[in-house]
């Protein structure tokens, strides 16, 4: 069962849409050789997309999560292509991993358009944003033990069945994102609407646009991480949690960390 965030009280009339996809992954800049932390996936055919971050401190431990995430996102996609929804679809691919020991961890955000309603399933901090005209609509909370320790399916206690169920009701020129915590650390809500608004709504590409706006954000959010002296929406996060004072220089910047953001345009 999928709960209904958003919901189109008024009649539509019938149109058949689609969304159209873009990706861009960059790993954090000491583990660009072997590729990072986080998976993902895009499907045209099945009109879905799935994120997978993988929780970076099982590094310490000599494990790469990286391999697990990226698998985990490949069965993912094959699942949802053969007609499963997003949670039925990684609950089947984790069913691949689940008996192994010591491969690590991750959050995951996956999505599929059916009957133009989007289904997520979501587990941890990888979140889902909706822009239309000009505006967020929709935008989904961390799940979070405690500040920075999120849900994470795995080598873990945490459950597949912890994961949150919800649709969103879409209309034609609406811009999904779809990204793990590096985005959304490192770029607050203004300036993911700043760059996504500078875009037009209708293009001749709609997959272009939407690499085009994917690759921007990533870029964008990578630079911020890297940023010693900016106040942070994960800094403020902290602030607010009250782990740090306001400003502290010891807090101040941005949060380096693989960043993957797909961007899907309706």
């Amino acid at each position: 069962t999928y709960l209904t965030i958003i919901s189109n009280s008024r009649p539509q009339l019938t149109i058949n849409m689609r969304i159209y996809w873009g990706a861009s992954n960059i790993p954090r800049y000491d583990k660009k050789r072997d590729g990072g932390d986080d998976g993902w996936f895009i499907s045209e055919e099945s009109q879905s997309a799935g994120v997978a971050d993988g929780v970076g401190a099982w590094r310490d431990k000599n494990i790469k999560p990286g391999i697990y995430t990226r698998s985990l996102m490949a069965i993912t996609k094959n699942r949802v292509q053969a007609g499963l929804n997003p949670y039925d679809g990684i609950k089947s691919a984790y069913e691949e991993w689940k008996d192994k020991s010591n491969y690590g961890s991750t959050t995951f955000c996956v999505t599929q358009m059916r009957n133009n309603t989007l289904f997520v399933a979501q587990l941890g901090d990888s979140c889902i944003l909706v822009q239309r005209k000009g505006r967020v609509v929709y935008q989904s909370n961390e799940q979070e033990h405690l500040f920075n320790i999120p849900f994470q399916l795995g080598s873990g206690n945490d459950s597949i069945e912890d994961a949150w169920r919800y649709q969103i009701s879409l209309l034609p020129g609406d811009t999904i994102v779809l990204a793990s915590d590096g985005l959304f650390n490192n770029l607050y809500r203004s300036g993911i609407l700043s760059i996504i608004n500078s875009y037009p709504i209708s293009t001749e590409d709609t997959s272009s646009l939407a690499q085009t706006i994917a690759e921007e954000l990533a870029a964008v959010a990578e630079e911020q991480s890297n940023n010693p002296k900016i106040w942070s929406p994960y800094a403020q996060r902290s602030y607010e949690m009250g782990i740090t004072e306001a400003f502290a220089l010891n807090q101040l910047g941005g949060k380096p960390d693989d960043i993957t953001v797909i961007v899907g345009r309706v």
